[in-house]
């Protein structure tokens, strides 16, 4: 339900659970539903306009991004400029709590507030303490190309493919291995290279492999991890570790001899924390690569200056 307050009484951790604004837009009595992107990352599924959809999948791609909403809430004033309302694109919570709403060069209908909103907007935010961004699409574009192509084996995969990891990782570790060799070293009868290819792009994807992805990715790029990146195993879950369940993200809260307390984040219809045993858990869970093991946000609560 909406409600309004004074933008300096906004709370950070309420902003983490908003939902969009609006998931539709009329133009000329016509409508227009926005694309839902549904981050890998965050498990957030948010509103999203076509110009705005290439900064979300770098957003996913980022570690230090921990919540993402589309069309996140709608600012208005008193009088002047932006007396009618303004909603913005995207806005991005960081790991530490910090704020950044995105714009993107606006389509038709709704989506054109005039340069005076969009100045007025700014002002509001910076003075918010929040960041401003005006999203004119990516600049590297092979960089971004990478991005998009690495997306598509985010999702867990077979339990053949998922065997290769370990096998993987000692392989590339503190090493840097050409992807046709590592692919020859791991390929056999029943596993081959473009299958082993899906396992590389699955962790390059998480952090677990690096690279530089400035470059098209070839069988001549080298890979690498390094024994800081490792995934942390089931024995070594505990209190703040985070984790994917399915489609789900969660933190582990409390950690018992043989049980598990998760709390997984906010979804449309809720969510909350769920029990598990030792060995449930280590069955459908799988720990974010280190560079995701962080808190969601400061323990001390966040102050503005009014």
């Amino acid at each position: 339900m909406a409600q309004w307050m004074p933008l300096a009484d906004v709370d950070v951790h309420e902003l983490a659970r908003a939902q969009p604004w609006r998931r539709q837009l009329t133009h000329r009595g016509e409508e227009l539903h926005l694309g839902q992107y549904a981050a890998i990352s965050t498990g957030q599924s948010g509103a999203a306009t076509d110009g705005i959809w290439e900064r979300l999948t770098l957003a996913d791609f980022d570690p230090t991004v921990r919540s993402m909403i589309g069309q996140p809430f709608k600012l208005r004033a008193e009088e002047g400029p932006g007396k009618a309302g303004y909603i913005p694109d995207l806005m991005l919570i960081s790991n530490d709590g910090k704020v950044t709403i995105v714009d993107s060069s606006p389509t038709a209908g709704e989506l054109c507030p005039s340069e005076r909103v969009l100045d007025w907007a700014e002002a509001v935010v910076r003075a918010r303490g929040w960041n401003y961004e005006w999203w004119a699409g990516p600049k590297d574009a092979q960089y971004h190309t990478n991005i998009k192509a690495l997306r598509g084996f985010c999702r867990p995969m077979h339990q053949s493919q998922q065997a290769l990891i370990e096998p993987m990782l000692a392989l590339c570790a503190d090493a840097e291995l050409p992807i046709g060799a590592v692919e020859e070293n791991l390929a056999s009868e029943k596993m081959p290279k473009a299958m082993v290819r899906g396992v590389i792009q699955h962790l390059l994807w998480w952090g677990d492999l690096t690279t530089d992805l400035h470059r098209p990715i070839t069988a001549c790029t080298r890979v690498r991890t390094d024994a800081a990146a490792r995934r942390p195993a089931p024995d070594q879950w505990d209190v703040g570790t985070r984790l994917i369940l399915g489609y789900d993200r969660g933190t582990i809260v409390h950690c018992g001899s043989a049980q598990f307390v998760v709390d997984l984040d906010p979804k449309l219809f809720g969510q909350g924390e769920r029990n598990f045993s030792r060995q449930d858990l280590a069955a459908a869970a799988t720990a974010f690569p280190t560079a995701y093991q962080r808190p969601l946000f400061p323990t001390q609560p966040f102050t503005v200056p009014r």
